[in-house]
């Protein structure tokens, strides 16, 4: 074993040699010295790994939390998407109750169609036309006439209030529009029917809470939602400007106001470009 005790002579010479120092270090201190400098290094190493595996697993947890939103989101558009099928899907067999259709697919389009005058062969019906024929036909001549009156086009606000959100098209996926106009107004104010027509449904469904439905000479469906009361009754004829509710804030609905949407041929248009004056 090596005598610890014993000093190393360390001569530094300058450049010219013209100086010349000397230094007595015992080997003690130098093996110390140089395990405190191997300590060191191996310390430094050990911290740069685990700052590269945690920088590693930062990165990682990053990517995963992003997925994980991206899973939720999807999720989240899924359930939205049977909500409104389950929607669609309740309101549909309203509207049959409300006209009195039987379960099954709707009426072929001839059928339904009131600007239709010429008689429906046999030939042209479907099994379910057959059944619904009499009851839709007798309240499908109520609306139909050779010639549409200006009162038959539902230019007539329903409601004077404020406009809180105008008709909206969807973007995209992500973007669920909105296919009406809302107004708020006071809870009880009177709605009013848009256009002469007649009622093929009032009553309670979601989201629109207590709603109604006029169809008119023109072509025009007209959409009357979340109200406090309804004033009329499926098969009612009403006038342009008649009481038909009192605005509410049933349904998904947060505050009171009228959830108001036209449909032309069967296709949502914006109501504001049909109204005769703004709403607000």
């Amino acid at each position: 074993m090596p005598n610890l005790q014993k000093e190393w002579t360390v001569v530094v010479l300058s450049e010219n040699q013209a100086q010349m120092r000397q230094f007595r270090v015992k080997r003690l201190w130098f093996y110390i010295a140089a395990g405190a400098g191997i300590a060191a290094l191996s310390l430094l190493l050990v911290f740069s790994y685990m700052t590269w595996s945690l920088s590693s697993q930062v990165q990682d947890n990053t990517a995963l939390q992003a997925k994980v939103k991206e899973l939720e989101s999807t999720n989240e558009r899924i359930r939205d998407i049977a909500e409104r099928l389950a929607e669609l899907k309740q309101f549909e067999q309203q509207l049959r109750r409300g006209l009195q259709l039987p379960d099954g697919n709707l009426p072929s389009p001839d059928v339904l169609n009131p600007s239709r005058t010429e008689p429906i062969s046999s030939d042209e019906m479907l099994p379910e036309d057959e059944l619904v024929l009499g009851v839709y036909g007798e309240r499908a001549a109520e609306i139909s006439s050779e010639s549409v009156l200006p009162a038959d086009i539902p230019t007539h606000p329903p409601v004077r209030g404020y406009v809180t959100r105008t008709f909206e098209a969807r973007r995209d996926l992500n973007d669920p529009g909105h296919y009406g106009l809302d107004v708020a107004a006071r809870e009880g104010t009177t709605i009013q029917a848009s256009a002469n027509g007649l009622v093929l449904f009032a009553g309670w469904s979601y989201p629109y809470g207590n709603l109604i439905v006029i169809a008119h000479k023109s072509g025009y469906n007209t959409f009357y939602g979340h109200n406090q009361l309804l004033l009329v009754a499926p098969g009612d004829r009403v006038i342009q400007g008649q009481p038909i509710a009192l605005l509410g804030n049933s349904g998904r609905s947060s505050a009171p106001h009228l959830h108001f949407e036209i449909w032309k041929d069967g296709v949502r248009v914006d109501p504001e470009s049909v109204l005769a004056g703004s709403a607000g």
